[in-house]
This record gives C-alpha cells, structure tokens and sequence, in this order.
C-alpha cells in the first residue's frame, strides 16, 4: 500500500480512535478532564455526555485521539487515573463495532461449517463444500446468497434440481448466515446490558452527589436562636 492509500485509510477509519472515560467526578469541568486525557497526547474532540431533559452530565465521555496508538495508550494509562478523588474507567468506544467489521471478513471456520452442514434436512454437503464454506466469511455468503435469489424462485429452483448438491449448499449456506444472525443478536444484547449497566451506575454516582450537595447546604444553614 503506498503512502496516498495509508493516510486515505487512516483518514476514513476512526473505528479505535475514540476512547469512553466514564466515572468523571461531576464537579470536574470539562478544561479538567480534558486536561487529563491530554496527559496522553492531543485531543482532537471531546464530547461530555449530558442528560437531553435537564442537561446534567451522564459522568462519562468521548474522547478522540488522532491515531489508534495514541487512544491504546490512554487505555492503559488513564485507566485508574484520579480526577478530582474518582479513578477513571476506560476503553476503546467502538471496539465492539471494530470487532463485529472484523468478524464479518474473516472466514467462518471449520466448526461452524460443519455444524451448519449437520442442519441441513436433506442429504449432508459433501465434505468438500464444507471445507469450501468455511474459508468464505459472512460477507462472501450473503453475496453468494444474494446472487443465487436475484435469479428468481423459478431459476433457483430449476438449477437446484439440476446441479446435484446445490440444494444442500445453499441450505448449509442459510444455517451458516442464520447463525451468524443469531451470535449479531446476542452480542447487541450484551452491549445494551453493558449500557444499561452503565446508565445505572451513572444515575447512582448522581444521587450520592446530590446526597452529599444537599447535606452540605444542609450544615451550612445558621442556626437561629429560639425565643
């Protein structure tokens, strides 16, 4: 890849650059914590979360470097840094998204293919389809899936009782993408426990604030005098 490809590529992928700080105190001002994540090298945006209806801070962030190397390093170097008394928390924003892109390239694999073959309800693929499907990714197979159905029903219906074991194929094929349909569900699953979770903690950390606010104004109070 020459040089006009590398920084065209660097300039399209922002899928690691952006790093989540969360447990931000709330009496942090955003010159603070942007003056913590510049610890690490330079910022290009910051953007503190805040509650659309009142405005309040969420107590956590996104922070963009200007290189993937630049935002690992905050990981490791910020993760447990003290602002204003809280140890930050923090990771990779997108890593999820980048994890997913990743996998939808990458080959099924072989256990996968074989499983798929083991749910085919007619005669099982021959071994060397399925060794065949399992070098393809998940990319690969919908398009072949999307090639095969922009034929027609009648088309495909025709060329699988002409071609011997293309029934099966395209069957393995669909268990193939279903089961990566099915692993895609789980995973967003998972991501929204993980933003629930972390939504919830954020409301927590609100409450003690407002709990130790109003008991500062509380002792503040003068005491009046009885008569």
């Amino acid at each position: 890849m020459d040089d006009a490809a590398v920084a065209v590529a660097s300039a399209n992928c922002r899928c690691s650059r952006t790093v989540y700080v969360g447990n931000i105190a709330f009496n942090a001002s955003e010159e603070e914590a942007r003056g913590a994540c510049e610890l690490i090298g330079p910022v290009l945006s910051m953007r503190l979360a805040t509650d659309a209806a009142t405005g309040k801070r969420k107590g956590y962030a996104f922070v963009e470097y200007a290189d993937d190397a630049t935002a690992q390093s905050a990981c490791r170097n910020l993760q447990g840094h003290l602002l204003r008394g809280r140890p930050l928390r923090v990771g990779l924003a997108d890593s999820d998204r980048a994890r997913r892109r990743k996998a939808e390239h990458e080959p099924v694999g072989m256990e996968d293919a074989i499983h798929a073959a083991s749910l085919v309800s007619g005669r099982p693929p021959a071994p060397s389809i399925t060794r065949l499907l399992a070098t393809a990714s998940r990319h690969h197979l919908r398009e072949t899936m999307a090639t095969f159905e922009s034929m027609g029903a009648e088309a495909c219906k025709a060329l699988k009782e002409q071609v011997p074991g293309l029934a099966e194929a395209m069957e393995q094929v669909q268990h193939l993408l279903d089961m990566a349909a099915a692993d895609d569900a789980a995973e967003e699953a998972r991501r929204k426990k993980r933003a629930a979770s972390a939504a919830e903690e954020s409301d927590d950390q609100r409450a003690k604030l407002r709990k130790v606010e109003d008991g500062g104004k509380t002792a503040a109070r003068p005491i009046l005098p009885c008569f």
